[in-house]
C-alpha cells in the first residue's frame, strides 16, 4: 500500500448547487420527494422527542430538510413564507396521521 494517496490528498469541496428556487417552482415529481423527506423527518422527530416542532427545532428540522433537497437534487429551496406554511401544514396533518395510528394500536391492546 502506497504512502501516496491523491484521492485521500484532495480537498472535498461541496458541489456546486445548480438553482436557488422557490417551492412553488417546483416540478411534481420534486414536490413528492421534497414531501417524502419532510415525512420522514417529522416521523423520526416525533418518535424521538413526542413533541410537536416549533420555533427553533422546526427552524432546525427546515434549515436541514433545505441542505438535504439541495444535496439529493442540486436544487436550493428559499426558505421563504411559502415552505414555512407548507412546512407547518405538512407537520400537522403528518403528526395527525401518526397519532391516530398511535390510537388504533392501542385500541387493538385494550378493547
Amino acid at each position: 500500500m502506497s504512502v501516496y494517496d491523491p484521492i485521500a490528498m484532495m480537498p472535498y469541496s461541496e458541489p456546486p448547487l445548480t438553482e436557488r428556487t422557490r417551492f412553488k417552482k417546483l416540478n411534481r415529481e420534486q414536490k413528492a420527494a421534497f414531501k417524502s423527506l419532510v415525512v420522514s423527518a417529522i416521523t423520526h422527530y416525533w418518535e424521538t422527542e413526542k413533541q410537536i416542532p416549533f420555533g427553533e427545532s422546526m427552524a432546525d428540522i427546515r434549515h436541514w430538510l433545505t441542505e438535504a433537497f439541495a444535496e439529493d437534487y442540486g436544487i436550493l429551496l428559499k426558505e421563504d413564507t411559502e415552505l414555512k406554511n407548507y412546512l407547518m401544514t405538512l407537520v400537522i396533518s403528518s403528526i395527525n396521521k401518526l397519532l391516530k395510528a398511535e390510537r388504533q394500536i392501542q385500541e387493538k391492546k385494550n378493547p
